[in-house]
């Protein structure tokens, strides 16, 4: 006979503060219970928005939600996480209690009866350059970087083969214990065996998105590509961390879709997501409302003038802390306007990962025109002022902010890269202008 099984719980802490308790059923249920020390605290907030601070157990499609968020998207990179760490599923519960020492956001996952340990130590190991060169060359083999001889356990939520660090005064160390990253590090994708397009340069293509964004306005941490040995990396300061003192904080934050309770699998909008309404619904409710919501709206503008398909639920997140939440910066741009270039990708395939409204709902890009932005933020109960301050912001900035990204770019850098998005952008900003004048 199979031994039978037990109620699992995991500690769930915020900096060193408990603040609830995970549990797994003997069924495979989940349900997650506030501590009482969290809802006495002064400065006390919900771990995420679809879960309303309450004495006793919060169960429902909600709670997996927002802790299965937290894990990688990809079913294989989870098979591998959980094969790697000696997992017991592949079921949130099992891999957060694996690996969720260092999540996005500030959530840490101790098992109960472990020793919450001290999350500020600052306990590390420095990495030459050919151990950071070789934690990346093999992130295939190791995913996320993970080893289980060595008390590294991070997860990243997301399908690319990446890794988080520690960066700490010009030095890269590797984490121990709960010490918290500081910098996320991406590897080129190569070819995607999805379709057998070419993403070799998606370490340039993220690079420059990122710089237009910020001269576009938006808020975006610094990201720069970094050679370790032979190897490659985009490396991107996390916004989700903060020094304070001698101590480095992990920032409450959540996805759109932990903080409207969908599942990863409906991250776009296609296949039962959240869409631009929905969105800007959330964000009526933030402590900048007005700010925050201008600021989606312009991004979604900003993703079909540089051809940006990715930008979902996943890729939009909310700060939480006791004074209310606020939208965090823009991360995860990605234009797909080289693979269209390169003819690896039709027109027909290149489509905004949520759709703008006009006579219908439209997210193929080549579709799309000006107006469908306004009567878009109409149905959306956006209003023409904060509507006519997101179509400001971009046109505001105007070809000068891609002349001052295409001037800053590194000698060398592949103009296969930068001359489609350069061009997509510019025509469609002609549009935008053109219809401003209209």
């Amino acid at each position: 006979m199979g031994r039978k099984p037990i109620r699992r719980v995991l500690c769930v802490y915020l900096n060193g503060r408990l603040a609830g308790k995970l549990t797994k059923k003997p069924d495979g249920a989940v349900s997650f219970t506030y501590s009482a020390e969290w809802l006495d605290w002064d400065h006390t907030f919900p771990v995420s928005l679809s879960l309303p601070l309450q004495m006793g157990e919060i169960r429902g499609g909600q709670v997996l939600s927002v802790f299965d968020n937290l894990l990688p998207d990809n079913d294989q990179l989870r098979r591998d996480v959980a094969q790697r760490m000696g997992a017991e599923g592949r079921d949130p519960h099992s891999l957060l209690s694996a690996i969720g020492r260092d999540c996005v956001g500030a959530m840490q996952f101790i098992p109960e009866g472990e020793a919450p340990g001290d999350p500020f130590s600052g306990e590390s190991v420095t990495l030459e350059a050919t151990g950071v060169e070789d934690i990346l060359k093999n992130l295939s083999r190791k995913p996320l970087g993970l080893d289980r001889e060595k008390a590294f356990r991070i997860s990243v939520a997301g399908a690319q083969e990446k890794t988080a660090l520690l960066f700490d005064e010009g030095v890269w160390k590797l984490p121990a214990g709960l010490t918290a990253t500081t910098h996320i590090l991406k590897t080129r994708m190569g070819l995607l065996a999805a379709g057998g397009i070419d993403m070799a340069t998606s370490l340039e293509n993220e690079f420059l998105c990122l710089k237009l964004a910020r001269a576009f306005g938006f808020d975006v941490n610094d990201a720069w590509i970094e050679r370790f040995g032979e190897t490659d990396a985009l490396v991107i300061e996390r916004f989700d961390r903060q020094v304070s003192g001698e101590r480095r904080l992990r920032l409450p934050q959540e996805d759109f879709c932990q903080a409207l309770g969908y599942p990863s699998h409906t991250k776009y909008e296609t296949d039962g997501g959240p869409g631009i309404g929905k969105c800007l619904e959330l964000l009526q409710g933030a402590a900048n409302s007005n700010g925050d919501r201008v600021t989606f709206f312009a991004a979604q503008i900003f993703f079909w003038m540089i051809g940006a398909t990715d930008g979902h639920a996943k890729n939009f997140s909310v700060f939480l802390s006791p004074s209310g939440y606020e939208l965090t910066p823009l991360y995860d741009i990605l234009s797909a306007e080289p693979a269209l270039a390169q003819k690896q990708i039709t027109h027909r395939q290149m489509q905004l990962a949520m759709a703008v409204r006009g006579e219908s709902r439209y997210y193929r890009i080549d579709q799309i025109v000006p107006r469908h932005f306004h009567s878009t933020a109409k149905r959306a109960g956006l209003g023409e002022t904060l509507a006519g301050r997101a179509f400001d912001q971009i046109i505001g900035a105007g070809q000068g902010a891609i002349d001052a990204v295409r001037d800053a770019l590194p000698v060398g850098f592949p103009e296969g890269v930068s001359k489609p998005i350069f061009a997509a952008a510019r025509h469609r900003l002609t549009r935008l202008q053109a219809f401003h004048a209209a």
